[in-house]
């Protein structure tokens, strides 16, 4: 079988390969995956692209949220028959032989019958913001201040909603603030600790959450958080900052904030002794949420395009943020 995948071979320069796999020689492991869609992630992939993370090698190859049918399977795979869709962190390509316990990420998940595929490719960005909130000890009437209304901080926002809190958007595109449950927002990024602590009374958050993955961001959510107060670090920074930290490890150290990390990888598909949470039951309750609109993913999927096009994607998720919000690659078109 030919396969097509998009590669990245240094910066500025995606180009679609061409590779031949054998379909036929399947470990016991091994599913045999036609690939529809895949979800272009506005963090690792513009990093890779744009040259923003240091030390980072080419050429490289894109991607972890796929959605695609399976079509052949090893006699070892239990957990997905032949002719279901699945959702799986696979590469942008148009077939994959995938084996989740060898992947990158680990993910293969039997999708619900009446959760239509093009949504469901959204996922993966869905379970990413989901751990801006696992991490937290968050109660009704909290109130939660957000940095960065990508499609990351824009889902987080709905399901600290969903949990009783009152929520602060923290973004300056004004339009990405438009429609989403936001109690207060922040469009100005020079110091908007200052409008958080204005609206807090001089408290500060509860919580506050960097969705944007900037130093400069952390360093604000640290000062707008209260005394006991928490700041989950749901973005990875990649762009270098050059600041005076001492204000910033002041005011961990003064205000005794507890500091959180939350990247999506550290918990287990299934429910293992000891795990208190996994990420089958989460994407079990996030589907649910997709599928009453809770979380409506025609609001967080801008454009569709063809392979051919993920240049132009790169370019418009980097420079124009206000009508790139996310992009998801039609392998059928």
């Amino acid at each position: 079988m030919e396969v097509k995948s998009i590669m990245i071979n240094g910066v500025e320069d995606v180009v679609i390969i061409s590779e031949a796999i054998d379909e036929n020689r399947l470990s016991p492991t091994d599913c045999y995956i036609e690939n529809h869609y895949s979800h272009i992630s506005p963090g690792t992939e513009l990093s890779r692209v744009y040259g923003l993370k240091p030390g980072a090698t080419y050429p490289f190859r894109p991607g972890y949220c796929s959605v695609g049918k399976v079509l052949a399977k090893g006699d070892a795979v239990k957990s997905v028959d032949v002719g279901d869709f699945v959702l799986y962190s696979g590469a942008h390509s148009n077939y994959h032989i995938f084996d989740p316990e060898k992947s990158d990420g680990g993910i293969m998940y039997k999708l619900p019958a009446d959760l239509p595929p093009k949504e469901a490719v959204c996922l993966v960005m869905c379970w990413i913001a989901m751990n801006g909130i696992l991490v937290a000890d968050v109660k009704v009437s909290d109130k939660v201040a957000i940095y960065g209304l990508g499609i990351l901080g824009s889902i987080l926002s709905i399901l600290y909603h969903q949990a009783g809190v009152k929520v602060i958007g923290v973004d300056p595109v004004v339009a990405r603030a438009k429609g989403l449950p936001l109690d207060f927002y922040v469009d100005n990024l020079e110091k908007p600790e200052e409008k958080i602590l204005e609206y807090t009374a001089g408290i500060g958050v509860d919580i506050a959450v960097d969705a944007s993955g900037t130093s400069q961001a952390i360093c604000s959510a640290i000062q707008a958080t209260r005394t006991y107060g928490q700041v989950i670090l749901l973005g990875s920074p990649r762009v270098g900052l050059e600041i005076d930290v001492t204000p910033t490890f002041n005011a961990i150290h003064m205000k005794n904030l507890r500091v959180k990390g939350a990247l999506n990888r550290l918990y287990p598909m299934k429910q293992p002794l000891g795990s208190i949470t996994n990420i089958k039951e989460s994407l079990d309750y996030l589907s649910e949420l997709i599928k009453n609109k809770t979380i409506d993913i025609n609001r967080f999927v801008s454009h569709t395009v063809k392979p051919e096009e993920a240049m132009s994607a790169y370019h418009g998720l980097m420079h124009d943020k206000e009508h790139y919000i996310g992009v998801i690659i039609d392998w059928k078109a």
